[in-house]
C-alpha cells in the first residue's frame, strides 16, 4: 500500500490544499481578536495555515479521490460473462415393470 499523498493523485491533492492555503492567506488577513477565535471561517483559515493540518487535508482528499475513482471504475467496468452451465447429465432411466393383462 502506498503512503497517503504519494503518486499523482496525492500531488494534485497537495496542490489543491496549498492553493486553498494561499487563497485564504490573501483573502482573510490574520486577526487576533476574540471574536475571530470562534468564527468558523477564521478557524478554518487558521487551520489551513498549519502545515500539519494541510498534510492531513491532502491525505483525506487523496483517499476520497482514490475511493471515488475505485467506485467509478467498478460501475463503468463491464460485468463479467456468466460461466457456462455445467454439462447436463443424462437423466437416470428406471425400468418400470408393466404386467400385461391376459
Amino acid at each position: 500500500m502506498t503512503a497517503p499523498g504519494s503518486g499523482p493523485l496525492g500531488q494534485e491533492a497537495r496542490a489543491l490544499v496549498d492553493a486553498a492555503r494561499e487563497w485564504a492567506a490573501r483573502t482573510f488577513p490574520e486577526s487576533h481578536s476574540a471574536e475571530c477565535q470562534w468564527c468558523p471561517v477564521c478557524r478554518t483559515v487558521a487551520a489551513l495555515r498549519d502545515p500539519d493540518v494541510a498534510d492531513r487535508v491532502a491525505g483525506a482528499v487523496t483517499a476520497a479521490a482514490g475511493t471515488l475513482a475505485s467506485l467509478l471504475d467498478a460501475f463503468t467496468r463491464p460485468a463479467p460473462a456468466p460461466p457456462p452451465p455445467p454439462p447436463a447429465a443424462a437423466p437416470a432411466v428406471h425400468e418400470i415393470p408393466v404386467d400385461e393383462d391376459p
